[in-house]
């Protein structure tokens, strides 16, 4: 089944087309494995970096409207001072789809539920867990770090609240 990018589509399945993909990686030079893929291949890794951004994130704002499949666009959202579209989807996240896309297609970041990432930590006689899994590349949070509520939401963050 073809990739459908169209934004707040009932049956939307990414958040950018291959032509759109293309161009954020040809603008890179280390993502020479990403020109050498087939078009079928793209679509499926767009597909599943999607399913998986939006499986991840909250995102700030609210749904356009009830029948879109994706969680994007939305209403209420702004960026930098400027309100984003309600009938469109920000480049960022479009990057951030491309982005996981390409590292999908280099490895399953969902086996195992990601990499492992050592971050043990000691002070005096108490230890953290001295390694987390790492679901989503740093790269592609980078990207939406602006655009999922609390701005680090899903980022290996936490909050910390006294009380």
């Amino acid at each position: 089944m073809p990739l459908d990018a169209t934004p707040g589509g009932p049956a939307a399945d990414s958040y950018c087309t291959v032509a759109e993909a293309d161009a954020y990686h040809s603008s890179r030079g280390h993502n020479t494995a990403w020109r050498t893929t087939d078009v079928a291949a793209k679509e499926q890794h767009l597909k599943w970096a999607t399913r998986l951004l939006d499986a991840h994130f909250t995102y700030v704002g609210a749904r356009a409207s009830a029948e879109q499949a994706l969680a994007w666009p939305r209403r209420g959202v702004v960026l930098d001072g400027c309100p984003v579209s309600s009938a469109s989807v920000p480049l960022q996240l479009k990057g951030a789809a491309a982005e996981f896309a390409f590292r999908l297609l280099q490895e399953d970041w969902t086996a195992g539920l990601g990499p492992v990432v050592d971050e043990g930590v000691q002070v005096g006689p108490l230890r953290t867990s001295p390694e987390r899994h790492v679901p989503i590349p740093a790269q592609v949070a980078t990207l939406v770090r602006r655009l999922v509520q609390g701005g680090t939401a899903g980022l290996g963050s936490v909050e910390v609240q006294r009380g």
